[in-house]
């Protein structure tokens, strides 16, 4: 009986030769490449001619029609409607005035109809927002009338929306000089006083838009409020118009310790993200302020900028602190008397 000897296979020697290499074939890179790319096109193309008849269907006139029928999604007509005036290069959509009257129209019917379910006032929030992103001075009156309708708590976020909407409006329409509109300055002034600081809020962040000498003397009573986020609204609002009152208020946002103990309520990670923010809007604050009021004396806020660089803030935040400061010192030393 013979045994076989298994056989240890040789391992390559560098005289060996190998096979040859070889271009890959036509076929297999058509298979790689071509193909898979060419999936690729055709999912992009078909997307894109979805996409394009998609908008060249839906005029955006036809939006406001779609809404007057009471339906369940007519929300989200309204929707798409501030989306499209939100568009860019559709000025000329946010100027034409029988859209926006047909609008309005819808609005103001809405809102004497005052439903207060969850719906209803959904869609007066949709509706306040489109409104204001028109360039038309014909929107302030809906937008008011929305901004002052009080009837119960549920409406409340409508009169946010119709506040906001104002703030995007009043930029676009000087032309109107809303700051001497009675009625804007009368709603916005009861707004100042709501007991909602919410509501404060965001009035004093329209007045500080809006400007003009009522606007001011609003904001300057609202320094005083109880609540920290209506302080600095009202603070950032008079730095915009460089009233020298906002210059306390703006050294305290500036100030971490200051800033740390108006967030003493809330827990330790909303208070380290709520204080980057109000420093980083006083910052911004500041500088608008030197802009506005270059002779000011802007020696408390050089302070408070002092006590923040002080902290090692964060990298981005150090930066733009330093920043504001070298300019702020230079607005100083210019308006510094000659020895």
């Amino acid at each position: 009986m013979s045994s076989e000897r298994s056989e240890t296979p040789r391992p390559l020697a560098p005289n060996d030769v190998l096979p040859p290499v070889e271009p890959p074939s036509a076929g297999f890179i058509v298979q790689l490449f071509v193909i898979p790319a060419a999936i690729v096109a055709i999912i992009i193309a078909v997307w894109a001619t979805f996409n394009w008849l998609a908008h060249m269907g839906s005029d955006p006139r036809n939006y406001v029609e779609a809404m007057k029928r009471n339906n369940e999604g007519r929300w989200q007509e309204a929707v798409n409607l501030a989306n499209e005036l939100n568009r860019a290069g559709n000025e000329e959509l946010r100027k034409d005035p029988k859209l926006l009257k047909d609008l309005a129209d819808l609005f103001d019917t809405e809102i004497d109809a005052g439903g207060m379910d969850d719906k209803p006032v959904s869609f007066r929030v949709y509706l306040a927002r489109a409104v204001g992103e028109f360039h038309l001075p014909e929107s302030l009156p809906p937008l008011i009338k929305a901004a002052k309708t009080n009837r119960d708590d549920r409406e409340r976020d409508v009169r946010l929306a119709a506040l906001q909407a104002i703030a995007r409006l009043v930029p676009h329409i000087p032309q109107a000089k809303p700051q001497a509109d009675p009625a804007l300055n009368d709603v916005l002034a009861q707004a100042a006083k709501d007991q909602d600081s919410v509501v404060r809020y965001h009035a004093a962040y329209t007045l500080g838009v809006l400007g003009g000498v009522d606007a001011l003397r609003q904001l300057e009573v609202l320094l005083g409020d109880a609540n920290v986020d209506v302080r600095m609204n009202a603070a950032v609002g008079l730095a915009r118009h460089g009233v020298a009152a906002c210059v306390p208020e703006l050294a305290k946002i500036l100030d971490p310790s200051e800033t740390a103990g108006m967030l003493a309520e809330q827990n330790e990670k909303a208070r380290e993200g709520k204080q980057f923010t109000m420093i980083a809007n006083g910052l911004a604050a500041a500088l608008q302020f030197h802009v506005k009021n270059p002779t000011a004396d802007v020696k408390p806020l050089i302070a408070g900028i002092d006590k923040l660089l002080a902290t090692n803030p964060q990298t981005n935040l150090k930066l733009e602190a330093e920043d504001v400061r070298r300019k702020l010192l230079a607005t100083a030393a210019a308006a510094a008397p000659a020895p």
